[in-house]
């Protein structure tokens, strides 16, 4: 995989679709449907991207920012998926473990919250929902999934 930018080039973006056992028909129609992915963000501070036709929506935040609806104040990994039963499942990690706290906002309006680990010392809803996270420091990296019911 080579792309040639020239020399000192400004303004230069690029990104990339991992299809691991894709066949060259199946890679072709990804490419043709230029709407099936959308990149949120692409910096050297996040990384985002949505698939709108699975609910999903998933960004590595490596600084704290706004990504999308996601806003988080530390860095961590998020993915979000909405349900076709009025649920959502949001998936938390923090990959170099060694967050003590961190707070994530999902703007999306959310009624309540079914359940959700111990890390979790905060869970707002309404317009938006926020989440409080304690230590995750102990968790080893591992995904803190809280499921949620949708407004």
């Amino acid at each position: 995989l080579w792309a040639d930018h020239g020399q000192n080039p400004a303004d230069a973006s690029y990104a990339y679709q991992l299809l691991p056992g894709a066949s060259e028909q199946r890679t072709a129609a990804r490419a043709a449907d230029t709407g099936w992915l959308r990149v949120l963000a692409n910096t050297d501070d996040q990384q985002g991207v949505s698939v709108p036709s699975l609910g999903l929506t998933a960004v590595n935040f490596w600084f704290g920012g706004t990504v999308g609806p996601l806003v988080a104040d530390a860095p961590c990994s998020v993915m979000v998926t909405e349900h076709t039963d009025g649920t959502a499942t949001v998936c938390v990690s923090d990959p170099m473990r060694a967050r003590t706290s961190l707070i994530l906002t999902w703007n999306r309006a959310v009624s309540s919250v079914l359940s959700k680990p111990a890390t979790v010392t905060t869970a707002t809803t309404g317009a938006s929902l926020r989440l409080v996270f304690g230590d995750l420091s102990g968790t080893r990296g591992a995904t803190q999934t809280v499921k949620v019911r949708l407004a």
